[in-house]
This record gives C-alpha cells, sequence and structure tokens, in this order.
C-alpha cells in the first residue's frame, strides 16, 4: 500500500472518529475532494478497504450508504494517527464546524424498504433530532416502485408528514 493510501485511511478514520453519528459516503467524499485530497473513486476504494478489514462498518439503506468506525479501527487509528498532519488535523476541525449540524440533521432524517415475508414492501421511516427519535414507523406497500419513491420523498417532506399526522391526531 502506497503511503499516501495510508495517509488517507488514516484521515477517514479520524474523520469517523471525530463524529458521534454515522456519516454518508456523500458526506465524506465532500471532505476529501472539497480538501482538494483525492478523487472520487480513490475515496471510494479507501472507503471498501477499511469495510473490507472490518476498520469500518458500513450500512446500505434504500437512498443513502453511511459509515461508522470500529474499535478495530479505532486501534489502528490509534497506532497510525501521529500520521496525520496538523493541517489535516485542522482541515477535520474545521469540516465538523462548518458542516456538523447540517451533517447531523441529513443523517436524522431515514428510510429504508424491506420485502415482506407476505408480499410487497415494508417501508421504515425514521426522524431523530439531537439523537432521539422524534417519529419511526414502519408500514407496508404493494411493490418496490411505491417503497422507492416514499424513501425518495421521505427526506424532503418528513416535516410535512411529521405536523399532518400531528394535526390528524390530536
Amino acid at each position: 500500500m502506497s503511503e499516501v493510501n495510508l495517509i488517507y485511511k488514516i484521515t477517514a478514520l479520524d474523520l469517523l472518529s471525530k463524529a458521534d453519528f454515522a456519516l454518508s459516503n456523500k458526506q465524506i467524499t465532500e471532505f476529501f475532494i472539497s480538501g482538494n485530497y483525492t478523487d472520487y473513486f480513490n475515496i471510494q476504494q479507501i472507503l471498501n478497504d477499511l469495510v473490507d478489514s472490518s476498520m469500518v462498518a458500513k450500512e446500505q439503506s434504500a437512498n443513502e450508504t453511511t459509515y461508522k468506525i470500529t474499535a478495530e479501527g479505532l486501534d489502528t487509528l490509534s497506532l497510525f494517527q501521529e500520521r496525520l498532519t496538523e493541517s489535516i488535523e485542522e482541515d477535520i476541525k474545521n469540516f465538523f464546524q462548518k458542516n456538523g449540524l447540517e451533517m447531523r440533521k441529513e443523517n436524522s432524517i431515514t428510510s429504508n424498504y424491506y420485502p415482506s415475508t407476505t408480499g410487497g414492501y415494508y417501508v421504515h421511516l425514521h426522524m431523530a433530532e439531537e439523537q432521539r427519535s422524534v417519529m419511526d414507523f414502519t408500514f407496508h406497500v404493494a411493490n418496490e416502485e411505491q417503497a422507492k419513491s416514499i424513501c425518495t420523498n421521505w427526506r424532503s417532506n418528513y416535516e410535512n408528514v411529521y405536523f399532518s399526522l400531528l394535526e390528524n391526531l390530536m
């Protein structure tokens, strides 16, 4: 493995260790690309390598992939963290200061779907605020097209759904 790729892996581990929530593929990629560290394809390979070596856990949902550092990743980071320069550490700090609130908000609205054993699909929608579940429900739809559509529209309509439910139930 090249020294540069090792630094990218350590940087990704450090980035994940400083987040108290899972980071999306988009968020991790944004850090590396906006900082002019590497390109999209290289960071995807770095993330895959970290998952394959069990240093990072990957969770796939209907419309998003998120990553969280594992205990093995934390152990590895502790062995190699001194290889990170002060400027990389500063970039990570600034990235969270600038984007942390928005990233937390993005990651607090999740959706997924999975096939039902009796036909159709279950759609699971979740909304959290400050790491507390605000709304969490699962319901059945007839087909995968409906499930995908609901998951896609959830992120942009969750507030309307939430307030509509409250209004209708009170």
